[in-house]
């Protein structure tokens, strides 16, 4: 790939799609294989096969050749239909390397009918070659001809807890348009803990074994991202993980995959050792200071991204830990509250309120930090580890916070005692009372 650093190909759930007729021209060479007579090692030209057919030998088995010549044929075609298939986008599963004309069309040239949501001018709803997509617009901070090399390895990565990456395009403006999977009713976490204005105290996650299953799944998609994609979130908030399904059905899916990688956000060296990272960080801070902006989400930015730092797997792991905390207590990262004695607002972290109840002993200050819609029923220890493992991930230091690999296994045992104790604790259903007279 010109210009980017080498990185490993990404572990594919499903292989390389193939046509039937391919598989059976394929089938058909290896018959005719096997059937032909074998030849001896030195094979002789027709020339001198006519030669020695007046000499008493005998002629070459045309059958054969005939045959052989029948399969290649028959591959070449179905070889042909092939790849005409895949032109006409009957291969959904490769990563496309769209237009921005064909993105226009979708979207009735981005029209305001098609935004995910009225507020937003930069995401749009449409189809794309008969699928539902989510576009989304970035700007575009590397060479346009690197986005094809970088989307070639990115979409082939496939997660069960990732919205599937469909392709990329490039505006002439200099933005950058990333089409993914509209994921069917789905709503951003955020939504889901703080949306219903008219009734603050319901939340479709009232249950422990509900948040647990949506922190493994935030967990495992990241850890993914890391390990086997290789590159770096740089936009995970709860607004970028949506939640679907319900009770044994829910699930999580982090958005925006690879957006940061295509569009340039991250240095050239994304290596997670200490020396190579802050060395990229200052790197990232003496060539980019100069009038660039620092993006991200209020509350989910680690303390080196403030500064001026380049986005690492380490600033993902801070912005994870917060997201934890967030499923724990049902409050917003950084909350401002108007004091009507002081006259003035009143700034609220999650972090240090969550630090405030780990620190009391017994358990009390777990208990009122804790979602009260979850109605006290939850295991107290458990809660407390979960809070823990976030601490751990929100430390000042970048060095100090824990990998991805550690976290997805302490938070997937977690969640598997989560449902031990759902089971353990599930009111039963299966009991009838007989109220008749015997």
């Amino acid at each position: 790939m010109v210009g980017v650093p080498s990185r490993s190909m990404c572990k594919s759930k499903s292989s390389t799609a193939t046509s039937p007729s391919a598989t059976a021209a394929a089938k058909s060479m290896a018959r005719s294989s096997t059937t032909a007579p074998s030849t001896s090692h030195h094979r002789r030209s027709p020339r001198a096969a006519a030669t020695n057919t007046t000499n008493g030998t005998h002629p070459p088995n045309h059958a054969s050749y005939n045959s052989t010549s029948s399969s290649l044929s028959t591959a070449s075609s179905s070889a042909a239909s092939s790849l005409q298939a895949l032109k006409q986008g009957s291969l959904p599963d490769l990563p496309l390397l769209l237009t921005f004309a064909e993105l226009a069309a979708a979207t009735s040239n981005f029209a305001p009918s098609h935004r995910l949501t009225p507020a937003s001018s930069n995401s749009f709803r449409c189809a794309l070659r008969g699928h539902p997509a989510a576009v989304f617009r970035r700007a575009l901070r590397r060479d346009p001809s690197e986005v094809s090399a970088r989307l070639a390895v990115l979409g082939h990565c496939h997660h069960a807890a990732i919205a599937r990456l469909y392709g990329a395009a490039a505006s002439p403006d200099g933005s950058l348009f990333l089409a993914y999977e509209l994921v069917p009713d789905a709503a951003p976490l955020s939504s889901l803990l703080r949306g219903n204005a008219h009734n603050p105290a319901f939340t479709p996650l009232a249950t422990w074994s509900a948040r647990l299953r949506v922190a493994a799944g935030a967990c495992d998609a990241l850890s993914y991202v890391h390990l086997q994609a290789g590159t770096v979130h740089n936009r995970l908030s709860s607004s970028s993980l949506l939640v679907c399904g319900d009770g044994a059905l829910l699930r999580a899916k982090i958005a925006h995959f690879g957006a940061a990688d295509l569009a340039g956000e991250l240095p050239p060296d994304d290596d997670d050792d200490d020396d190579k990272s802050k060395a990229a960080s200052a790197r990232h801070r003496r060539t980019g200071s100069r009038g660039r902006r620092i993006e991200g989400t209020r509350g989910y930015m680690a303390p080196e991204i403030i500064a001026g730092g380049a986005p690492s797997r380490r600033s993902d792991v801070f912005a994870l830990g917060v997201l934890l905390l967030e499923l724990l207590s049902g409050e917003e990262p950084v909350r401002y509250d108007y004091n009507k004695a002081t006259k003035d607002y009143e700034r609220t972290s999650l972090i240090e309120s969550a630090e405030a109840a780990a620190a009391e002993s017994g358990g009390e200050g777990m208990r009122r930090w804790v979602d009260r819609r979850l109605r006290d029923s939850f295991p107290v220890e458990a809660a407390e580890t979960l809070t823990a493992v976030a601490l751990r991930c929100v430390a000042k230091d970048p060095a100090a916070r824990p990998e991805m690999s550690w976290v997805a296994a302490k938070v997937s045992k977690l969640f598997l005692e989560a449902q031990d104790w759902a089971d353990k604790f599930r009111v039963p259903t299966d009991i009838s009372v007989s109220m008749a007279p015997r």
